[in-house]
């Protein structure tokens, strides 16, 4: 819901590209009662490879007080799935209309390759423009045979 007197002009959302956190680790938002596990910060457009069974997270940032939110546009495929709805998380506690983190989780269903497309958008704008696209291509391999 836009505030009063805001003209939805202003900076683009934020986002960045942090690291490929470890197992366990939480965000740089210490409060956040999300465990991520191994999260994949995405600013750009990228390849990646996970195997049959594997669990991969996605996470997006964007200026919450913008009102811009990310979607991801796979509904249905045969290679991964993806939870509905994300996990979202504040990044800059106590600040009101700061930074949000949305995380994506998907699923390696069978093996394959997909591109999962990912906007943002203000959900009340129709027949707008994405602000911001990104393309995840996802290959996903089965599970190596162990070593005999």
């Amino acid at each position: 819901m836009p505030l009063a007197g805001c003209s939805g002009g202003g900076p683009s959302p934020i986002m960045a590209i942090r690291r490929l956190s470890t197992l366990g680790n939480k965000t740089d938002a210490a409060n956040s009662s999300i465990d991520q596990g191994q999260v994949l910060d995405l600013e750009n457009s990228l390849d990646r490879s996970i195997t049959v069974g594997e669990e991969f997270k996605v996470a997006l940032e964007s200026n919450a007080g913008t009102g811009y939110e990310w979607q991801c546009l796979l509904v249905t495929d045969p290679f991964i799935a993806v939870d509905i709805p994300p996990e979202t998380a504040p990044v800059d506690t106590g600040v009101v209309g700061g930074r949000v983190r949305t995380i994506f989780v998907l699923h390696g269903k069978s093996v394959g390759t997909v591109k999962v497309p990912f906007v943002l958008v203000r959900s009340w704008e129709k027949n707008v423009a994405p602000s911001k696209t990104l393309t995840l291509t996802l290959t996903v391999q089965n599970v190596p045979d162990a070593p005999k």
